[in-house]
């Protein structure tokens, strides 16, 4: 006989029931908040001039959500105590590793005092210094390593932590030559080493950084002890004995000597063993970077944000992109935001070739990889301060990078109106997710089997769908889903042989239009607008104008950001990137027509035009509706204009 269950059992439950969903949603509502929290999208970034009386005057002025600035690892501990504070690549204010070190610590308190986080440049491998002069580096960690601030030494010798060859030499490079050193390298795979970077990881906290961004972050084809013993581990875990023997030509994974164990490396020479050495790289480093930041930086301060400073270029691989082959669930796991460094890839335009001088496929790649968190591309340009801050805030980015120049007149202020844009418009930007009918996918599983062809046909049709002014987003194809097809109506693939079964799947059970291949000559975007792109969002007129599409977090609104590239360039002869943001510019362009597909159901209830521009158009504007398709037409456009349709 069952017992007889209490009276008020029944009200018991339902109470417990009702507390525990007000936890999760309150939990959820938490995590919502610490998100939105540290996100943002105006940063800025110096090396020079942060010692300035302008600097701290300018960041009043334009209020950037993140200050990155000032140095807290090998780059300070090598160079703050010797004659060559000054140079490059730091530019440190003041000689004296304690005096240079206070003097960040009341930076961070004046950058806070005017309302922006400070993120500090984090050295994490590259060494200058001399060992046996005892200079740089070796000079500090011989004499001014204080165990009270650092806790003991790691080793008596420091270059038992550091890079080694095959002969047992230390691995040493000469990009710098600064004080005539040659550059040495720390292993991140030592765990002496880590225990060195933890401590200055520890004193940066100090000193009041809000974050760290690693850069130097490499490890070259060293082959001490922990590299070998980690290689050896990861072939033994992922590789069976038989393919040991055929791919490698390994015959005893116990024994055998590696005479290299590679990073990256020229394409057009990549082997399966050099791929795996890569791949067991990138690996090792996103372990390292782990266990230094985000395990033992956040014990020490939970808030701590993390980002690694990686390079991508005009999509390099192989020879470049410090996660060429990482796996996609590790790409950015745990990071705060992203910044990929493109150098001079897109740093000037070349408008009579075609060229926009933009990094609109960068920056939809890592939106695609990184998913809703902060990212920013570190472009090597110090002249279209107003492009350059539009393409990060048109693809749900951050505005600007690198070399942000506040001591131009012309460049000031770009960046205080244009900050102030994305500060007063933050509704268009906060949590804004990819909404473009058409999806691109980045060929990165035949990347991560050493085949880089299909990169270079992402490129052309990439550049060709942004000037013939088609709105799309990008996804790396070894990360695809449903989720990501879900509303799409059309879909460009430049690869199917390395894709994934589950891939394969998604792409036969897709129901939109398929871009086909293009043709060994691409054809002129002029024109160009295939029958699979009909129901795509379209821009007609300026070539030279890039269209994206972002749907708003709340409301039933979604929004149409437009980027003019034309300009005025610098006199003939080789493309230049110009003197500066006074040669940025800008060309108005007039009566630009949005084409935008509606889904089923849907009207559109109004169109309002913004843009931090002046003497353009804004406000309420005129729209017309034939069939399933809305149509508003721009009538002047400067650098950015956001049009924000708004849906009965």
């Amino acid at each position: 006989m069952k017992p007889e269950r209490p009276a008020h059992s029944a009200p018991i439950l339902a109470l417990r029931l009702l507390l525990g969903l007000l936890l999760l949603f309150a939990t959820a509502d938490h995590t919502r908040a610490a998100e939105t929290n540290r996100w943002f999208n105006t940063l800025v970034a110096h090396w020079t001039d942060y010692a300035t009386p302008e600097y701290l005057d300018f960041l009043g002025e334009a209020r950037p959500e993140i200050a990155q600035v000032g140095f807290y690892g090998l780059t300070f501990y090598s160079l703050a105590h010797t004659p060559f504070y000054k140079g490059y690549p730091a530019h440190l204010p003041v000689q004296g590793t304690k005096e240079c070190g206070d003097w960040f610590a009341q930076l961070n308190r004046e950058v806070h005092s005017r309302g922006s986080k400070v993120v500090g440049h984090f050295n994490m491998t590259f060494i200058f210094g001399d060992p046996a002069k005892k200079a740089g580096f070796f000079e500090w960690y011989d004499k001014g390593w204080n165990e009270a601030e650092f806790g003991p030494k790691p080793c008596a010798d420091p270059t038992e932590m550091l890079q080694r060859d095959a002969a047992g030499q230390l691995v040493a490079t000469h990009s710098y030559k600064i004080g005539g050193w040659p550059e040495y390298h720390g292993c991140l795979n030592n765990p002496k080493w880590r225990t060195c970077v933890k401590a200055m990881a520890k004193s940066a906290i100090a000193r009041g950084v809000d974050g760290l961004i690693a850069n130097y972050f490499y490890r070259r084809d060293c082959l001490c002890e922990f590299c070998v013993a980690g290689f050896r581990q990861h072939l033994a875990t992922n590789y069976t004995a038989a393919d040991l023997r055929a791919r490698f030509a390994i015959a005893d994974l116990k024994t055998h000597v590696f005479t290299d164990i590679p990073s990256w490396h020229d394409p057009k020479q990549t082997t399966p063993f050099r791929l795996a050495a890569l791949r067991w790289t990138q690996l090792a480093l996103k372990e390292a970077f782990d266990d230094v930041l985000l395990r033992y930086g956040r014990s020490l301060k939970p808030d701590l944000l993390i980002a690694q400073w990686n390079h991508l270029g005009a999509f390099n691989q192989i020879n470049g992109d410090e996660r060429c082959v990482l796996p996609g669930d590790l790409w950015g796991r745990g990071e705060d935001y992203l910044w990929y460094s493109t150098g001079n890839a897109a740093s000037q335009t070349d408008l009579a070739n075609g060229d926009l001088g933009d990094g609109t496929l960068q920056l939809r790649y890592i939106r695609g990889a990184f998913g809703p968190k902060p990212f920013v591309l570190g472009k090597y340009e110090q002249t279209r301060t107003r492009a350059t801050i539009a393409e990060g805030l048109a693809n749900a980015g951050g505005g600007l990078g690198f070399y942000a120049p506040f001591k131009n007149p012309a460049g000031r202020t770009a960046l205080a109106s244009y900050f102030r844009f994305a500060r007063e418009q933050r509704d268009i930007f906060l949590g804004a997710q990819p909404a473009a009918e058409l999806l691109l996918l980045y060929p990165r599983s035949a990347v991560h089997l050493g085949d880089i062809a299909p990169v270079a046909r992402f490129r052309t049709l990439g550049k060709l769908l942004v000037r013939a002014g088609y709105a799309f987003d990008i996804v790396p194809d070894d990360r695809l889903s449903a989720e990501h097809l879900r509303g799409r109506a059309a879909l460009a693939c430049v690869d199917e042989s390395a894709l994934s079964a589950d891939a394969k799947k998604l792409l036969a059970e897709f129901k939109g239009t398929r871009v086909p291949a293009l043709p060994a000559e691409p054809p002129a975007a002029d024109g160009w607008q295939p029958q699979e792109l009909a129901r795509v969002t379209h821009r007609t007129g300026s070539w030279k104008v890039a269209v994206s599409v972002l749907d708003a977090p709340t409301g039933n609104r979604k929004f149409v950001h437009l980027v003019n590239y034309d300009r005025e360039e610098p006199a003939k002869g080789a493309p230049s990137a110009g003197r500066g943001p006074q040669d940025e510019k800008p060309i108005l362009s007039e009566n630009l027509t949005i084409e935008l597909p509606l889904a089923p159901g849907r009207r559109v209830k109004n169109v309002r035009l913004r843009s931090p521009d002046s003497d353009v158009t804004t406000g309420p504007l005129p729209f017309t509706t034939t069939g399933a398709t809305a149509r508003f037409t721009v009538p002047r456009l400067l650098v950015y204009t956001v049009a924000e349709v708004e849906f009965e």
